[in-house]
């Protein structure tokens, strides 16, 4: 099996486990190249995570932009790099998404392609009918009140309205301004 890991960094050779924000060093994997793909941009440094997407009925992949073109802004002239590792042994499946693993070891890479532009790769796969956008005027008030109110808990669980500077607070004023002005 093919397990695949994106990210901005090329020329990698193997992939080390590094702390992740479920407390354990870890490589992180998809069976899925696009979801492995999503993760090669940072949109928030650790120890914050914004990785909006989801599943449809078919498997495919569903990007929710909670702010007006989230995903264009997050991912266009963006370059990542999508390294494939085969037939990896001692992988675990610790988080709630189905097509996830970890590892603990350090693993060595058998390939990788670069994307020069993950936006233009993600609208190519878009039109294969294998990656959809949802854009902001689609997402239910229920799942954009979800969302804030995870906004407001990460806000109080690290305290950001002491921490103007954070580049979570910097990102939250940027995309949730309404948001942003109730806090600070």
């Amino acid at each position: 099996m093919t397990f695949y890991h994106g990210s901005p960094i090329a020329d990698l050779k193997e992939l080390k486990p590094i702390l992740s924000e479920h407390g354990q060093a870890y490589v992180y994997f998809s069976t899925n190249p696009l979801v492995a793909l999503l993760y090669s941009v940072k949109p928030v440094p650790k120890p914050f995570s914004w990785y909006p997407y989801g599943f449809d009925s078919k498997g495919n992949i569903i990007y929710s932009e909670y702010f007006e073109n989230a995903f264009e802004k997050t991912y266009k002239g963006k370059t990542g790099y999508l390294y494939e590792c085969d037939d990896i042994s001692d992988v675990e499946q610790p988080t709630q998404i189905n097509c996830a693993y970890t590892c603990k070891n350090c693993i060595k890479i058998d390939r990788v392609t670069k994307i020069p532009d993950l936006y233009q790769y993600f609208k190519e796969q878009e039109k294969e009918g294998l990656f959809k956008i949802k854009p902001l005027n689609a997402i239910s008030e229920k799942e954009m009140n979800f969302v804030l109110e995870d906004l407001i808990s990460t806000i109080d669980k690290f305290n950001l309205t002491t921490h103007p500077q954070n580049p979570m607070t910097v990102f939250i004023k940027e995309n949730f301004t309404e948001l942003y002005n109730n806090f600070f």
